[in-house]
């Protein structure tokens, strides 16, 4: 009999996972409470940043603490009053922002954010969704020539592993971009990234080559997960219990209390983050343009204009803070003059955040049978597909392409 395995969590990392596994001959079930891409995956900016090598905590971060407590517009804010029960992940982040601590994660960070593109390049022509992708890469804009001399540090760590950056001023960047504002003349270039422009129709694509290949989804809530005798989960859920011999857990920012239930106590949190969507024939943006003061995204969707970005720490339970996306049409003006002042949508999701950044891509540490692949961050689209190959290779037992000690569930934060 072909042995089964079952993934929980059908945003883009759990279908990716699913689909890497059903390539390996083995019978999957996904499960998800809701249609895949409907979660986090929905809402992200699109980007398959292949430099994606930097994390969120870097030297001198503890000094903007106090910004971050105080500006509701700073880029990453941090609600008061969750503050006490967030204090020991803050903790942590903070211990990570060490030179020689920062060096580390960004080498791991790399080795999966290079991979992205190829990763997804035979999932993408499989489910015929070619016409999604787009080979333009991200241009970043800075406002002042000391914004562009302070992010050259984190472009050179991005050229030490070989990631493309090209620098650009005046001209050059109206020639990707003429609708930018003239006060922007200085940019980095990236040109080995790529967007598409559904999030939610990549997901889906990805899923129905999922359906059309043999594999199961099962729409039901998942209420806790235990151990099953011999290895392997059982998943109680609102349609009952799921006898699951072989569990791949991908349930983003609601990973925490099922990874418990297998010996893995995760310091995840979710990092909230917004988006707008502006009527897309209102500006001509050609591709993603990345504000480099404010860390958020402008990308051309095929239904419009979105802008996403901006972090928010709270908690899973906390109701929307809409100012957050309101102020996306103040901050693409600064890009874009010609920006619209009315908006078609607003939109926040939870990405699951370790504060290291590094994902958790490992054996569950005391249950066999049970692997978990969550807590990409900001990362989730662009890490999907390498993140469902190392899964694969987990799964069927082989030594995976990827050194995967950096983002063991047990590992330290110190």
């Amino acid at each position: 009999m072909t042995a089964r395995v079952h993934v929980l969590g059908a945003g883009i990392v759990g279908t990716c996972c699913a689909l890497a596994l059903q390539r390996e001959g083995f019978a999957v079930t996904l499960v998800d409470r809701d249609e895949p891409g409907r979660g986090c995956s929905f809402g992200n900016a699109g980007i398959i940043h292949t430099g994606g090598c930097i994390p969120l905590a870097t030297p001198g971060m503890l000094g903007s603490v106090p910004r971050m407590l105080l500006d509701p517009d700073s880029a990453l804010v941090i609600r008061w009053r969750h503050l006490p029960r967030l204090l020991p992940w803050l903790l942590r982040m903070l211990s990570c922002a060490r030179a020689s601590r920062v060096r580390e994660i960004s080498r791991a960070m790399a080795a999966l954010s290079t991979l992205a593109r190829q990763a997804y390049e035979p999932l993408i022509a499989e489910a015929g969704a070619d016409a999604l992708l787009r080979a333009r890469g991200e241009l970043h804009v800075y406002r002042t020539r000391a914004a562009f001399d302070a992010a050259r540090a984190e472009m050179e760590v991005r050229r030490g592993f070989g990631i493309p950056v090209q620098d650009l001023q005046g001209g050059e960047i109206r020639e990707l971009e003429p609708a930018l504002s003239p006060a922007l003349i200085h940019a980095h270039y990236q040109p080995a990234s790529a967007f598409v422009t559904s999030p939610l129709r990549l997901v889906q694509s990805l899923a129905h080559l999922f359906v059309r290949n043999g594999g199961t989804l099962v729409r039901a809530e998942v209420l806790r997960t235990s151990r099953r005798t011999g290895g392997g989960a059982l998943l109680h859920t609102t349609a009952g219990v799921l006898d699951a011999a072989r569990l791949v857990l991908c349930a983003g920012a609601h990973s925490r209390p099922f990874a418990a239930a297998f010996g893995a106590d995760v310091p995840l949190e979710t990092w909230r983050g917004y988006h707008i969507m502006a009527p897309g024939g209102s500006v001509p943006v050609n591709g993603v343009v990345v504000d480099g003061d404010m860390h958020f995204a402008v990308t051309p969707m095929e239904d419009g204009l979105r802008v996403a970005g901006l972090i928010e720490l709270a908690s899973l339970d906390a109701a929307p803070n809409y100012a957050r996306a309101d102020l996306f049409v103040r901050l693409a003006r600064g890009l874009f003059p010609a920006f619209p002042d009315q908006v078609d949508s607003r939109w926040m999701g939870h990405r699951p955040g370790m504060p290291d950044t590094l994902p958790v891509i490992a054996p569950a540490p005391a249950h066999p049978g049970v692997w978990l692949a969550f807590g990409h961050g900001m990362l989730g689209l662009t890490l999907g597909a390498v993140t469902g190959t190392l899964v694969a290779d987990m799964v069927s037992g082989r030594t995976p392409r990827v050194d995967l000690s950096p983002y063991g569930a047990d590992r330290s934060f110190a």
